[in-house]
């Protein structure tokens, strides 16, 4: 009973400093590449012709922030309705970063039941590329998701899908300023 007893006990305590330990790490340094992200923005572009639907403008607006410990940062975009855009995007993205594999890992989920999860390699100078599979109005898609950094207020996000031959096709791009 007492060889148990100290089992367990032992057991219990390695969870506890796992757990203590855990909350302690701080998150990678190259999440202090995304500082510049957090905040809000407003957004303006276009859909266009896609599997997604006929072409249309958008507005929206993102907030970014750092969450779950600093080891994610989280963007909640939200498109406004309009007579064009009759069924706007609400989409929340993480974005961080692996450092045993040294690339970026994103996920990305939508208001029409869509998701994607894929990764980046590195910056490289203002534009990361992101390659993700996923699922879009109940089909599974691939995608190619760009962000340049024009500035720490202005980003260009240019997305796109591939079709069954493996050809790229743009599907949306937009401009988003910091307010």
């Amino acid at each position: 009973m007492k060889t148990r007893t100290t089992g367990f006990t032992a057991l219990v305590l390695v969870g506890i400093t796992s757990f203590c330990l855990a909350l302690t790490v701080k998150p990678p340094p190259e999440m202090s590449k995304l500082a510049w992200m957090s905040g809000n923005w407003t957004c303006s572009g276009k859909a266009l012709p896609s599997p997604l639907g006929p072409a249309h403008p958008t507005e929206a607006t993102v907030s970014v922030r750092p969450e779950l410990a600093g080891r994610w940062m989280v963007s909640h975009y939200r498109e406004k309705q309009t007579a064009q855009n009759t069924m706007p995007i609400e989409g929340d993205e993480y974005w961080g970063y692996d450092s045993a594999e040294k690339k970026w890992d994103r996920i990305a989920i939508d208001n029409m039941g869509g998701w994607a999860a894929g990764d980046a390699n590195d910056w490289q100078g203002n534009t990361i590329t992101w390659l993700s599979e996923g699922m879009v109005m109940g089909t599974k898609a691939k995608f190619r998701d760009t962000f340049t950094k024009k500035s720490d207020r202005e980003v260009f996000y240019k997305g796109e899908m591939q079709d069954a031959a493996g050809k790229w096709a743009e599907a949306w791009e937009t401009t988003c300023r910091k307010k």
